[in-house]
């Protein structure tokens, strides 16, 4: 190789030549040694602290102490929620505002405009009830859906309020025998 090709635009090429290709010696930049410098002594710093020494948490304690922030905040969410009202309620109010919500979520679509059933949904206004008898069954369905049947679940829709306007509502129907009642399903209820 000739002294001229030996340098090309500063920089130094390799002797060796393959099919007339000419390798440069290009180094990283300084900053970018500089980076991988730092990034390794951070890494024996990082190996010694929380492996050698055990001076840092590990992974499962550091999984046990979030959790226990997380239990700690689930904790208060639940003694300053309100209390859950275990049976139906009959203010006017609270009625007329679950029947509104009956109206806004769409509830009619499937057990009718008067809860008399359709046939996609089952008639509310009787004694029968495929998923509970009582006040509290029927907010865990308006709460949980029911999958199998299409029926939405409205836990994230409605705060607790809501659900159980909802839920006095629909039991406010039950004996109001409607025109069109769709037949009985599922158990009876005392």
């Amino acid at each position: 190789m000739s002294e001229d090709n030996k340098y090309h635009k500063g920089q130094l090429i390799e002797d060796h030549d393959f099919d007339g290709i000419q390798e440069l010696d290009n180094p990283p930049p300084p900053w970018l040694m500089y980076l991988f410098y730092v990034s390794v002594l951070f890494a024996v710093g990082y190996f010694i602290y929380y492996h050698m020494t055990d001076a840092g948490p590990n992974q499962v304690e550091e999984l046990q102490q979030e959790m226990a922030i997380v239990a700690k905040a689930e904790a208060k969410r639940i003694a300053d929620a309100p209390p859950a009202a275990t049976t139906a309620s009959t203010d006017a109010a609270d009625l007329e505002a679950g029947k509104i919500l009956y109206s806004e979520k769409a509830c009619f679509a499937c057990h009718g405009m008067n809860g008399e059933g359709n046939a996609i949904g089952p008639n509310v206004t009787d004694n029968s009830w495929i998923n509970g008898c009582d006040f509290t069954d029927v907010i865990k369905i308006i709460k949980n859906g029911v999958p199998a049947k299409g029926m939405t679940a409205y836990k994230d829709q409605l705060n607790q309020k809501q659900t159980e306007q909802i839920a006095s509502y629909v039991m406010s129907l039950v004996g109001s025998n409607p025109a069109n009642a769709k037949e009985a399903q599922g158990v009876i209820c005392e």
